[in-house]
């Protein structure tokens, strides 16, 4: 499937990816890596992360090695997955949705 990133999503993984970088110096984990490999396994596996019990309108997804999760949907229709929003899990509670 096809793979799209919101505009939304694209500022909070730019925003999070400059805090890990300034704040995770010796990380082994960079956020764009983790972002795409993500991708590249949501394309393949669509139906892999867990349903958001709170909207079940939405899959979450761990970037591996970081405490960030993305969430996403996926329009059948069109063949595509949206990835919504990018939120820290240290952040307690989950996002407002689209």
């Amino acid at each position: 499937m096809k793979v799209r990133i919101s505009r939304t999503a694209r500022r909070q993984i730019a925003a999070l990816s400059a805090w890990w970088n300034e704040n995770r110096r010796s990380a082994r984990v960079r956020v764009e890596d983790a972002v795409d490999a993500a991708v590249g396994a949501m394309g393949e596996h669509p139906g892999l992360g867990p349903t958001y019990l709170p909207n079940p309108r939405y899959r979450t997804w761990r970037l591996k090695g970081t405490p960030y999760v993305l969430f996403y949907r996926i329009d059948d229709a069109t063949g595509t997955i949206w990835i919504m929003v990018a939120w820290s899990a240290m952040r307690g509670t989950g996002p407002e949705l689209p």
